[in-house]
This record gives C-alpha cells, sequence and structure tokens, in this order.
C-alpha cells in the first residue's frame, strides 16, 4: 500500500467532509432546531475538524531525517488508526455503536499503536547479528500475543469475574516473556555496537527516538505490573 497516497486521499477526503458538514451546520442554524440531531451535526463537524488537524500532522517533508521519520511502520500505522478513529467516532455520534463498545474500540488502538512503536524500535536492532534477529522475531510473537490475550479482557462484561484464573496466567506469562525479550534485546545490541565502535556513527540518527524508547519502556513497565495485578485480583 502506498501510505502517502492513503495520506493525501484521506486528508483530501477529510477536506470534503468538513466543507459538508460545515454546510450542513450553518443550514441547521439558520433555518433548523437545536434538538438531538444538531448536536449531533456539531459533534460530527467537530471531529472531521480534529481528525483534519491531527491528520495533517503526519505531512511531512521526507527529506527530515529526525526520529519521528525513523519510524515509519509506527507512524502508518497510527494513520490507520486515525482513519479508524474517525469512522468509530461518527459511529457512535449517531448511536451506530454504543458508547461502551467505542471505549472498547478505543482501547484496542491505543494498545495497537503501542505494539506497532515497540516492534518498530525493536526492528532497529536487525540485521546486526542472526541470534538477535531470532530473538527479534520471537518478541513480534509475543507482542502480537500480549495484544490478542488483552482483547478478551477489554471487551468481557466483568472479564476479572468471568475469565478463569488460568487466563491470567498465560497473559502474565506471555507479558513477562515479551518484556525479557525487549530487555536482551537492548543489552545484546549494546554489546555489539561496544564491539564495533565504527558503527556508532549510524546511531546518530536515532537519537530522535530516546523519547519514544522512554515512553516505550514506561508502558511495558506499567503492562506486565497491571497484568499482575489483574492477576492477583482473579486469584
Amino acid at each position: 500500500m502506498n501510505f502517502a497516497e492513503l495520506k493525501k486521499f484521506f486528508i483530501f477526503d477529510l477536506i470534503g467532509s468538513l466543507i459538508i458538514a460545515a454546510v450542513v451546520a450553518v443550514v441547521t442554524v439558520l433555518f433548523g432546531k437545536f434538538d438531538e440531531v444538531t448536536w449531533r451535526v456539531f459533534l460530527t463537524l467537530f471531529m472531521v475538524i480534529m481528525h483534519s488537524l491531527i491528520s495533517l500532522s503526519f505531512v511531512w517533508d521526507e527529506s527530515d531525517k529526525n526520529g519521528m521519520y525513523k519510524l515509519p511502520f509506527f507512524l502508518n500505522t497510527v494513520f490507520v488508526i486515525i482513519i479508524l478513529s474517525f469512522v468509530t467516532s461518527v459511529f457512535g455520534i449517531w448511536k451506530i455503536v454504543t458508547s461502551e463498545t467505542i471505549w472498547h474500540i478505543y482501547q484496542t488502538y491505543f494498545y495497537i499503536g503501542f505494539a506497532a512503536l515497540h516492534a518498530d524500535i525493536l526492528s532497529k536492532a536487525m540485521r546486526k547479528e542472526k541470534y538477535m534477529d531470532n530473538i527479534i522475531y520471537a518478541n513480534f510473537i509475543f507482542i502480537a500475543g500480549v495484544v490478542a490475550l488483552l482483547q478478551p479482557i477489554i471487551y468481557v462484561a466483568n472479564s476479572m469475574q468471568v475469565l478463569p484464573q488460568m487466563y491470567f496466567r498465560w497473559l502474565a506469562a506471555v507479558a513477562i516473556v515479551d518484556g525479557t525479550l525487549s530487555i536482551l534485546t537492548i543489552i545484546f545490541y549494546r554489546l555489539y555496537m561496544h564491539k564495533h565502535p565504527e558503527l556508532k556513527s549510524e546511531t546518530k540518527g536515532y537519537r530522535g527516538l530516546s523519547i519514544w524508547m522512554w515512553i516505550l519502556g514506561i508502558f511495558l513497565v506499567y503492562q506486565i505490573f497491571s497484568i499482575l495485578f489483574s492477576l492477583f485480583s482473579a486469584w
């Protein structure tokens, strides 16, 4: 998929939606009644504006080799989430989907976004040593496993009481392995760069990623401890 074309298509689509929504809002203000449908029209207009502004932040100069540009998979994933978010928000405003389901869907988007960030950062350590590649590939599997195992907890009502305790044990085990493999990747990558100081110049372009690595690290710690807390609560 050509994400550059996808971004342009979505942004121009939002521009058209913004114009249409604005026209409907103006006509409603001048000639309509301020009822529930009116407020939904205004909420739809607000969501179009918000998603348009967020989408514009993804229009960057590709000659700019900053840290964010070094995370294409993460950025493309987030842009797809923005598209899905727009559709989801409209469904919620017009009550096609319940507000509770909307909240669950956005939780899923959140975990998918962080999984994409996790995987994209790990990919920067690939093609150094075969054993490191194997660790990273295994880490990708456990990242997907954590996201998949979290979904029933998100969508099942009273999941703490409904899901068996063994389910939370499996989730905690997968999350621990996920975090352990990530730490091992960082350690082995540091050791590799220490053995090959001539490659340190290559890492200069990735210094802009440091803030994202800190955010990811904090999230991984939160993820593991929150899952362990869920395990103890279900005990």
